[in-house]
């Protein structure tokens, strides 16, 4: 380990915290290369940094001046949102103004607090997700649509969250799982730069620091949650087409209530035959949400990869996921996650931020 004091300009070697220090080189098979900051190309020859192997890959400019954002945002202003939430929760109106003063123009109300603290925190995690605008806009656009066609729709939609508790539940587990992407994030920070690199630059990478147990949890979490966003995303998109809060089956129809207490696979094939399908479908991999969820799947050093084993016979390797691919799925799940939790922002603020 290298410790370095760039006041002092002076540098000292210390023990490795999961190694220790070879006399020689004699036997050795591997030159191994590690950095909390940069992933590991696959093709990177030995004894060069991995500063000098990725540069010219991508644009470090600009993915310094994110990442600034990123850390900011992990480091101070996600708890300054997440002091602002629980002063909305409880009604503490001049606490949240201490705060976050409002953006807004004219009178101060719960409501116009509200989207103050859900823009602050949608815009935070866009830098993490690094998602197109454009896929903000279609499912604003959605919602919008529905509120068009059927006001009173959306009115019933909206009151059956509130009487049922939905929103509450919602609003707890949204935040859960954003507190626990935040205290993950150093863990798959490093794979965030390679949505950087030029297309011609990349290649297989490996991440250094193996956190497999609590990206686990992350993404069960995570996919947990999303599926019951998806839910109220199916409320907006059968009042679009159907006029109705009711999903159409080949036997009839079923509520919305029906829908949440199907298995998550079987609402996989409902939510496909709509037009938002394309932007969740592709991450709602149940397989692998089972495969990683099951006690025996673990970290196989080796081979840099999850062994996932099936769940209906305990001893079978079902699956192998490079370790890297299955941070990736992190990624890319809580990008579709933060997509449906627009669904549940936009319906709470239409009650006026109301809770009961």
């Amino acid at each position: 380990m290298l410790d370095l004091d760039q006041q002092k300009v002076s540098l000292k070697f210390r023990d490795p915290e999961n190694g220790k220090w070879a006399d020689d080189e004699e036997g050795a098979v591997k030159t191994l290369t590690f950095s909390d900051e940069i992933v590991v190309p696959a093709g990177m020859p030995d004894f060069i940094s991995l500063h000098i192997a990725t540069w010219g890959r991508y644009d470090w400019e600009k993915c310094r001046e994110d990442e600034t954002l990123r850390q900011l945002f992990a480091r101070k202003s996600f708890q300054h949102a997440e002091r602002c939430r629980v002063h909305f929760a409880r009604g503490h109106w001049e606490l949240f103004d201490k705060e976050s003063p409002s953006q807004h123009e004219g009178p101060v109300t719960p409501t116009s607090r509200l989207i103050d603290l859900y823009n602050l925190y949608t815009a935070g995690f866009s830098k993490f997700t690094l998602l197109p605008r454009g896929t903000y806009d279609r499912i604003h656009q959605r919602l919008t649509y529905a509120k068009t066609l059927d006001q009173s729709l959306v009115n019933d939609l909206a009151e059956h969250y509130l009487v049922s508790g939905r929103i509450v539940w919602l609003w707890k587990e949204i935040f859960f799982v954003r507190r626990s992407f935040i205290s993950c994030y150093n863990f798959i920070q490093p794979l965030i730069t390679v949505k950087y690199w030029k297309h011609e630059y990349r290649e297989p990478a490996a991440l250094t620091d193996k956190r497999f147990n609590e990206l686990r949890q992350l993404y069960i979490d995570c996919f947990e949650t999303l599926f019951r966003l998806l839910v109220l995303a199916m409320g907006f998109e059968v009042i679009i087409h159907h006029r109705k809060l009711e999903i159409p089956t080949k036997k009839g129809s079923m509520t919305l209530d029906q829908f949440e207490q199907l298995a998550n696979a079987a609402k996989r094939d409902h939510i496909a035959k709509f037009p938002i399908e394309d932007l969740f479908m592709p991450f709602l991999e149940t397989d692998f949400r089972n495969g990683i969820g099951h006690h025996a799947a673990h970290y196989e050093q080796e081979h840099d990869a999850i062994v996932i084993f099936d769940t209906k016979d305990a001893g079978t390797v079902s699956r192998v996921v490079g370790y890297t691919e299955s941070c990736e799925k992190v990624l890319d799940l809580f990008a579709a996650f933060e997509l449906a939790a627009m669904c549940h922002h936009d319906l709470h603020i239409y009650l006026g931020g109301r809770f009961t």
